[in-house]
């Protein structure tokens, strides 16, 4: 970095400092025996093989975390494995670190973990890296600068900025330290991707005596706060956080790209493993595929079975290849469990210890539909080109494509995705609902609702009758659908109903109240349930409701149950066949009542029911009785 840069960037972090907005994740990442471990020991005296097995075998075997205090943030450490057989815990690691920090020795140079671990790095997006070369006491100046040499070189093909390369040697750690600690205080740390919710991946779960189910990871998207209630993705439950640490102390409040510890309560930590997704409920849905464009070295074949790193996740999927290119290809990944993502989520593919390549995760709830609808949405979301995706995605899903997945699915706030859907012209968008239908679909509802007209000429319909039949479509789109009848003069309204031209009723509430009174004196016993009835009449509910309340205060109809309605005088055939039958046989109960009667038991028991409002009525277990005989 040049001094101006350097001079610009510790007046912003100083004037940050103390909100911990510009703490960063540093991914220790290097060779098996290359230093990690040493360096990180020599910056915050953290000894990272904290295990009698990783001692023992002198390697670092799971993710190790430590932090360093500086002047204008705090550093957080994950230390990952070096070991080929170990990649998948560097893979976790380098889950959400803002910088990497390559350790590279001096004698051996660039290693084959080395190599893999800046593609990982590459693949999940990290932005820039510090290099440091350790042992630099074993090799002469030459070694020393064809080593930088070597550095430089490989960082040219990476997406990745090297912003550095540092001297250090174990043996005296403190001739090396400044500098690399100053480096550290003053990197730019990347702007944090607004998520738009909270994703935090566990990485450990373990319980701790006296405070319960603990989990460690990091924190991306939004903030968490003590007390908060969060959603497990995987085992579909919510839980409360009681506690939070960040960095070994007690915080109320974690922000964004943070290390962060969390005491759970309402689970115990045999339920949880590395993976599990901590997020808000009702944010994101699991699916057993995932769409995802695609890098690869050499294109994979079809139907591979491989292991997608994805977070914290290990999942096994097998690729099936949408469409291929030279290097990169368009694919959909399918497992047995379902898959936690978020759209663009920067993923890893390998095959045993053959790292395969990565992507970005285009559309995390797969959409069933043909191949060739597939690849142009695909390519819209690649290029973030939302407005033509929702096109797309509005003619896939004819009976409407819901937005209030827009967060997990585009990475667009509710905000962003209605300014999106309200600017597209050939759509009908509901934005109280948050869903798109496309316009053919309009016209094929106002055919089907002139059918109900043509049907029935003294239908009464509104938009919420009409919903009992087109379940699919929302208020707003059943409206405009009248609307536009009305407005074509295609159909009449009178208030807040809609009639057929050809409609003849004078009075509506009294040809309302005389047809629902004529349907249940014909079905006497065995009465239809009301909302049923207002389906059949082509009715509004709320004219229907009205009629029946005042059939009801008329004494005409007696309601029963919340859908039970018989009229009055089949209601006094039923107590006299009741009680005809407990003289016969001294009780009633509802076997006996099936065989005079042959009703399904929801009508029976609620005429025994009535039965036990009567003072000369008892009930006995199951039977009724009369007092007097």
């Amino acid at each position: 970095m040049h001094y101006k840069t350097l001079v610009k960037t510790q007046k912003i972090l100083k004037g940050n400092a103390m909100s911990g907005e510009n703490d960063i994740i540093v991914g220790l990442a290097g060779h098996i025996d290359h230093g990690k471990t040493s360096f990180v020991r020599a910056l915050n005296g953290f000894d990272g093989d904290n295990t009698a097995q990783e001692k023992e075998r002198g390697i670092t075997l799971d993710l190790s975390f430590s932090h360093l205090s500086l002047p204008n943030r705090n550093v957080a450490f994950i230390d990952v494995p070096g070991h080929e057989k170990l990649i998948k815990n560097m893979i976790a690691g380098s889950f959400g670190i803002d910088v990497l920090c390559l350790v590279v020795a001096s004698d051996d140079g660039l290693m084959p973990q080395s190599f893999e671990h800046l593609a990982i790095a590459n693949i999940l997006g990290v932005q820039s890296c510090i290099c440091v070369l350790s042992k630099v006491d074993k090799v002469s100046k030459e070694t020393l600068n064809a080593r930088k040499c070597e550095i430089e070189s490989v960082f040219k093909d990476l997406q990745i900025a090297l912003l550095g390369i540092y001297e250090f040697s174990a043996l005296t750690p403190e001739s090396y330290t400044q500098q690399i600690t100053q480096a550290l205080d003053l990197v730019p740390k990347p702007p944090n991707r607004e998520l738009g919710m909270l994703m935090y991946y566990i990485d450990r779960a373990f319980s701790l005596s006296g405070s319960g189910c603990v989990v460690t990871g990091t924190l991306l998207g939004a903030q968490i706060t003590q007390g908060q209630k969060v959603f497990v993705c995987e085992l579909n439950k919510e839980v409360a956080i009681r506690q939070i640490q960040i960095h070994d102390t007690p915080s109320d409040t974690a922000t964004p790209s943070h290390r962060v510890a969390l005491n759970l309560s309402g689970i115990s930590a045999n339920e949880l493993s590395r993976g599990m997704l901590i997020t808000q409920k009702g944010f994101v849905r699991g699916s057993n595929f995932i769409d995802v464009y695609l890098h690869t070295q050499q294109p994979p074949k079809n139907n591979t079975i491989c292991q997608l790193y994805l977070g914290t996740q290990r999942i096994n999927v097998r690729i099936n290849i949408l469409s291929e290119g030279e290097n990169a290809s368009f694919a959909c990944l399918c497992a047995e469990e379902s898959i936690y993502s978020v759209f663009w989520q920067p993923f890893v593919l390998r095959n045993g210890n053959i790292l395969l390549g990565g992507g970005r995760v285009l559309n995390p709830i797969s959409d069933p539909m043909r191949k060739k609808d597939k690849i142009p949405l695909l390519h819209r979301l690649l290029e973030k080109d939302f407005q033509n995706a929702f096109k797309i995605l509005s003619k896939i899903h004819r009976h409407g494509f819901g937005l209030v997945c827009a967060t997990q699915r585009f990475g667009l706030s509710h905000s962003q995705a209605i300014s999106i859907a309200s600017n597209i012209t050939d759509i009908f968008f509901d934005s109280k609902d948050l869903v798109l239908y496309p316009l053919s679909e309009l016209e094929n509802l106002k055919t089907q609702i002139l059918d109900i007209f043509l049907k029935n000429k003294n239908a009464l319909v509104s938009a919420h009758s009409l919903q009992i039949k087109f379940r699919w479509a929302s208020l707003s789109f059943l409206q405009d659908a009248l609307d536009s009848l009305y407005t074509q003069h295609f159909i009449l309204k009178q208030n807040s109903l809609y009639l057929a031209k050809n409609n003849q009723i004078q009075n509506i509430d009294e040809y309302i109240s005389q047809k629902i009174y004529s349907i249940y004196e014909n079905q006497k016993f065995s009465p239809i349930a009301p909302y049923n009835l207002y389906d059949e009449l082509d009715i509004d509910r709320s004219l229907g409701d009205r009629a029946l309340k005042n059939l009801c205060l008329a004494k005409k109809i007696v309601r029963l149950n919340h859908n039970l309605f018989i009229t009055a005088a089949a209601l006094n055939d039923l107590n006299v066949l009741m009680r005809k039958i407990i003289k016969q046989h001294t009780y009633i109960d509802i076997t006996l009542f099936k065989k005079y009667l042959p009703l399904s038991r929801k009508y029976l028991i609620s005429y025994l029911e009535y039965l036990d409002n009567f003072q000369d009525i008892y009930k006995e277990e199951h039977k009724r009785k009369l007092k007097f005989t």
